[in-house]
């Protein structure tokens, strides 16, 4: 995988510097903001290849890439602007105050605020659950300075968690990060606790500051930053610019941290405490039907990177009472139920290539990483994503009526166990078997509802003579695969098509032509992989395994559809020869796009040498395009 290339490429087609308004990742899939993301070309970074999909969901334009996704990123920010302003071209926006436009706003700001920290929770959280593992079995006793000691390394994630919210917070907020984290070292001052935890009431210019602990909260320091930011505008307007340098961050201070000890931090505090309550309230209520629907509806949650808006759910109840036992227990069941049913396709699938690469998300499924597995497989069989439900569904049952709990915010899965050993052994007990059901129900799920395979065997295909003029062609190619051109016109290197993704061979190597008609044929025997949404190209697969991608015009996915004909749908064995998709070629040049047409072999590392045929003469069906050894 080319990272620079994949990344140059993400770059250009989600426009560039003039829309990327700013760009975080987590552990697989890159998250930006965009100023415009209807400006972005969904359909054609879906078809790059090491992407596996894209969505624009919960205020953010999301790219997953997987397991590699930091090497993206980091070739990614390469290409970003350092020095372009980008808040005050997003305050130009109009502010979309739908429901769905508040909502989506509001999960942008969760994710941008918890993803940056959870590096530092998830390592704390395992550390608390392996020291209590040894304390367990007697490897360690409490009493010891070395179990004091981590205990101290274990406990600062969370002691100062105010502090690192209020620096993420700065980031999102775009405001002074070090004035903030004062901001949050104030909530959690030892002589704030000490003064707060007295007999006395504690009041400020006689207004009175409510008895409560910051340490380990998560909604005060949020909504203090919050403040801050608009506090901030106000006291740079009004200071001079000779004592601007400590007169701006004193008046800051002086509004920000009373109003915070006297109003925001008590309401930040109540608030998260209601909703710890409120998700404990609703579990008593109905019970353990809520872990069984929030592990069937789990990878739909993911699918749009919505998992990210339940970190103060979970936050807040790891700070009290001190475990969680509905959003972590889900992810676990969902997690196995999607490694499972990835290993099984990998047993079940005929397609050697597919069996790899379900064999891989399927081991990172299983360690909690889910989004290989979900797009690379599940939502491309469909079927099996049925039955990974199915096996979340029952082990969620499980894991609900044993009240299963899990005690650090981490990804859920094997590596992770340690997250739900607790003084109650039997804690750990139950999640082993919740995985163990969760794996076992979704391999016979899978086996039982089946799924279309990725590649029909080549014996069941069967072949027709080939034109005299293939057949002489054909000859002289015994140990190579020729592709055929599948559309009429004047061939063109790829290289000189006007798309980088295209021109620097980033999806794959191959040639273009220059249509003169508008029809598009089978360039060899196959099937139908893909057939794109806005029927502007389509993926096939050559009995011998060449993978490749017919591109009809630049940009033309903005058409939606306009202009063109589809013949085929995904699976249809086809001939060479047989007409794949029409186009109205005047008309799309009409409407102002160049009808270049890219032929890519996309599985171009699967091969030796990937060969182009340049004639001076038009090209047509009967005649050769490009040479697979």
């Amino acid at each position: 995988m080319n990272y620079k290339d994949i990344a140059q490429a993400i770059f250009n087609k989600v426009g560039g510097n003039d829309n990327i308004n700013s760009v975080i990742h987590c552990s697989t899939r890159l998250r930006m903001t965009l100023r415009k993301p209807e400006l972005a070309q969904t359909d054609e970074i879906k078809a790059l290849d090491g992407v596996m999909g894209a969505v624009n969901s919960g205020g953010q334009y999301q790219v997953i890439i997987g397991n590699d996704v930091g090497y993206v990123y980091n070739e990614l920010v390469k290409l970003l602007d350092p020095n372009q302003s980008s808040s005050d071209e997003t305050e130009k926006v109009k502010m979309d105050r739908s429901f769905k436009g508040l909502f989506n706003s509001f999960a942008s700001m969760i994710a941008g605020i918890f993803q940056p920290i959870i590096p530092a929770i998830a390592a704390s959280g395992m550390l608390k659950a392996l020291l209590l593992l040894c304390t367990v079995t007697g490897i360690m006793s409490k009493e010891s300075q070395t179990y004091m000691i981590l205990s101290v390394i274990s406990d600062a994630a969370f002691y100062f968690l105010p502090m690192l919210l209020a620096f993420s917070s700065a980031q999102k907020f775009k405001t002074n990060p070090f004035v903030s984290v004062l901001l949050g070292g104030v909530l959690i001052h030892p002589n704030l606790i000490s003064l707060l935890g007295g007999e006395k009431a504690v009041t400020f210019a006689g207004l009175p500051v409510a008895s409560v602990q910051y340490a380990t909260s998560v909604i005060p320091i949020i909504l203090t930053i919050w403040l801050m930011s608009y506090i901030e505008k106000f006291a740079d307007k009004i200071s001079p610019g000779p004592v601007k340098i400590f007169l701006k961050p004193l008046i800051v201070i002086l509004i920000v941290a009373p109003v915070s000890l006297i109003a925001l931090g008590p309401l930040g505090t109540y608030l998260g405490l209601g909703m710890s309550n409120g998700v404990f309230w609703i579990q008593e209520r109905i019970g353990w039907l809520t872990v069984v629907l929030m592990s069937i509806v789990m990878p739909l949650i993911v699918m749009f990177g919505m998992h990210k808006v339940f970190y103060p759910i979970i936050f807040a109840a790891l700070a009290s009472p001190g475990y969680e036992t509905l959003v972590l227990v889900a992810m676990l069941a969902s997690n196995m139920a999607q490694g499972a049913g990835a290993f099984a396709v990998s047993l079940k699938t005929k397609d050697p290539k597919f069996k790899q690469i379900a064999l891989s998300a399927g081991i990172s499924g299983v360690f909690g990483i889910t989004e290989p597995a979900l797009y690379g497989v599940h939502l491309r069989l469909k079927k099996t994503l049925f039955a990974c439900m199915i096996g979340a569904g029952v082990a969620g049952l499980f894991a609900g009526l044993m009240n299963l709990k899990a005690y650090a915010a981490v990804g859920p899965g094997f590596a992770s166990l340690p997250m739900f050993i607790s003084e109650d052994h039997s804690n750990l007990v139950y999640a082993l078997i919740t995985m163990a059901i969760s794996i076992i129900v979704t391999f016979i799920a899978v086996y039982v509802i089946g799924f279309q395979d990725t590649v029909t065997e080549p014996a069941k295909i069967e072949t027709r003579p080939e034109p005299a003029k293939a057949q002489n062609i054909s000859k002289s190619f015994k140990s190579k695969t020729v592709i055929f051109a599948p559309v009429e016109g004047t061939v063109i290197p790829l290289q000189q098509v006007k798309d980088e993704a295209f021109s620097q061979e980033a999806m794959g190597k191959g040639m273009a032509i220059q249509p003169s008609s508008g029809k598009v044929v089978a360039p060899f025997d196959g099937i139908v992989i893909n057939v794109f949404r806005t029927k502007h190209s389509i993926a096939l697969k050559s009995v011998e395994g060449v993978e490749l991608l017919i591109h009809i015009g630049l940009d033309t996915v903005k058409l939606k559809g306009q202009h063109f004909t589809v013949h085929v749908q995904e699976g249809d064995e086809i001939k060479h020869g047989q007409l794949l998709i029409e186009f109205e070629l005047e008309a799309i040049q009409r409407a102002g796009y160049d009808t270049i047409t890219p032929i890519i072999v996309t599985n171009t590392a699967d091969y030796l040498e990937i060969m182009g045929h340049e004639s001076s003469e038009k090209t047509g069906p009967e005649k050769p395009l490009i040479t697979v050894l």
